[in-house]
């Protein structure tokens, strides 16, 4: 009579080992895309903040008139002469924008 080997049900340790290896090659994977889209978010939004601070000193400047680009030096007198708020000015001191002077003389910025 032959012995009857009792089997056990579950599963071995190869393939346990092979699916934790899949979903960290999974997870992995979906990190990478979504750094690579927070990444292209936060350059999309620092692009729109240097294009609507650039816009607000062009209209400012317009309707003053010439005579307050001589006093304009930087992105702090920028804010103190009511050219871009408070809130726009931390933002543009976040991200470490550089004030610049256009050649037709009307101050602008630049994020990096």
């Amino acid at each position: 009579m032959k012995k009857m080997i009792k089997r056990r049900k579950g599963f071995t340790l190869i393939e346990v080992l092979a699916a934790l290896a899949i979903i960290v090659v999974l997870t992995l994977a979906l990190i990478l895309m979504v750094k690579g889209q927070v990444d292209q978010a936060n350059k999309k939004d620092n692009r729109l903040l240097e294009q609507t601070v650039n816009a607000q000193i062009e209209v400012q400047m317009d309707d003053t008139g010439t005579s307050d680009k001589v006093t304009i030096t930087n992105i702090g007198d920028l804010r103190d002469e009511g050219f871009i708020s408070a809130k726009q000015y931390e933002q543009l001191s976040d991200k470490h924008a550089k004030f610049k002077t256009s050649s037709d003389g009307v101050p602008q910025v630049d994020i990096p």
